[in-house]
């Protein structure tokens, strides 16, 4: 299952209701077009280009077929949506995160700038998610499938503390002191989505087992920081010196069965 149909599929717990066939075939071709965007901001494409393209999803105004792929999908989704003004609004605010991530690389941003930059850039992704899903135009909704989208985004920089740095890429993680100053940040932000849906508990949402499966779901991310502890006790290496060891020590694999063991364990003592 694709990351944004995991998502849908989380959001539609919180709302007591299965995703429907026209939900779902939007997410599907959010699936497929999210990917040719991404490689818009990584490869040297014309961004003032594909900003018009966004606003305005002519195919004769296409200049290759990633283009003429990517607007096909997105016309897909305008089409059938409800909230058309609403995604291209957030889906603006998405572009500009975006392009405010590639200024990561600069030295000169503190991590809480960098922070900022993940939580932005997830948060305005999981708005655009809630926005392809009818009648989620509830306030507290959107409010919580953003700070949700910002937790996918602080896991996948934790996941990803290695790589990104071996890139140049300056995340919240890979710039942080201490593997306790990590924890602590993914903490709060957990902290503050389960308050916020517990306090949704009388308003007719399915709090119950949305919690049950968000807990499983960040258990993965514990796994992570446990792992990285080890490392932190055995090496004396903080994540910001993760460069000095080889990528082998900070890829955690999550098929295997040692580690397939360890979430599950997790899974059932955060539930």
């Amino acid at each position: 299952m694709h990351a944004n149909h995991f998502f849908g599929e989380l959001m539609c717990l919180l709302r007591g209701k299965t995703i429907q066939a026209d939900e779902r075939m939007r997410f599907a071709n959010l699936s497929s077009c999210a990917p040719i965007f991404d490689d818009f901001f990584e490869k040297e494409y014309n961004l003032e280009h594909i900003h018009q393209l966004l606003h305005h999803p002519d195919p004769s105004k296409t200049k290759n077929e990633e283009e003429l792929l990517a607007v096909h999908f997105l016309n897909n989704i305008l089409s059938s949506t409800q909230e058309r003004e609403e995604f291209i609004k957030v889906a603006e605010e998405l572009f500009q995160a975006q392009m405010e991530s590639k200024k990561q690389i600069d030295i000169e941003l503190t991590n809480k700038q960098l922070l900022d930059i993940s939580i932005r850039k997830g948060g305005y992704s999981g708005l655009m998610y809630a926005h392809l899903l009818n009648d989620s135009r509830d306030c507290e909704f959107l409010e919580i499938a953003y700070d949700l989208g910002s937790f996918g985004q602080l896991m996948d920089d934790v996941f990803d503390i290695y790589d990104d740095a071996k890139e140049g890429l300056r995340t919240f993680a890979n710039q942080c002191q201490t593997i306790d100053e990590m924890e602590q940040i993914v903490n709060t932000h957990q902290r503050k989505i389960i308050d916020k849906v517990k306090l949704l508990s009388n308003k007719n949402y399915e709090t119950h087992h949305f919690l049950k499966v968000f807990q499983i779901f960040s258990s993965t991310i514990e796994l992570a920081l446990n792992h990285y502890k080890k490392i932190e006790a055995e090496h004396h290496t903080a994540p910001f010196q993760c460069l000095n060891l080889s990528r082998k020590l900070w890829v955690i694999d999550m098929e295997k069965p040692a580690n397939i063991w360890r979430l599950f364990h997790l899974s059932v003592q955060n539930l």
